[in-house]
């Protein structure tokens, strides 16, 4: 349905000097990401395009779960948007299957629930897997550590 209002050019994704029709959706599982051109014609007829799914379909986009995020723009027209498809205007970073993304560089606080998931997963490991190579295994742990942080946050 997206990509033939895309032809039809009712909607317009990002990037379509540089893509044809540019990029409108990111998709996995029941996660959906969708990217539109500061339109507001086009924002409303991605509504109803929306609408029509759920009458197509029976499944129900659930907008209270959603969020309205922009990339610049006045205040005034990002609280349009959120009026025309009734939902709250989020901020970046947005975590998306548990990873932050932004339009900007990312800071290193950003990034920290993932590190510490991981060591939290890994110290476990170490945990189970401790023998008469604890010391070694302790090494290992230090090691990854420096590692994620270096490896997350581009330093």
């Amino acid at each position: 349905m997206i990509k033939n209002a895309q032809q039809n050019k009712l909607i317009v994704g990002l990037a379509a000097d540089l893509i044809p029709n540019g990029v409108a959706v990111l998709q996995y599982a029941d996660d959906t990401i969708i990217c539109i051109e500061d339109d507001i014609e086009k924002a409303v007829n991605l509504k109803l395009l929306l609408y029509m799914f759920e009458m197509m379909s029976g499944l129900k986009v659930n907008f209270q779960k959603s969020e309205i995020l922009t990339v610049g723009g006045d205040d005034s027209v990002v609280k349009k948007y959120a009026e025309i498809f009734n939902c709250e205007v989020g901020s970046f970073p947005l975590k998306y299957l548990g990873m932050p993304v932004s339009y900007a560089n990312l800071r290193t606080s950003d990034w920290e629930f993932i590190v510490s998931k991981y060591l939290k997963r890994f110290e476990a490991w170490i945990g189970n897997a401790a023998s008469m190579g604890g010391d070694t295994l302790y090494l290992i742990l230090s090691s990854h550590r420096s590692l994620s942080i270096t490896c997350l946050c581009g330093s």
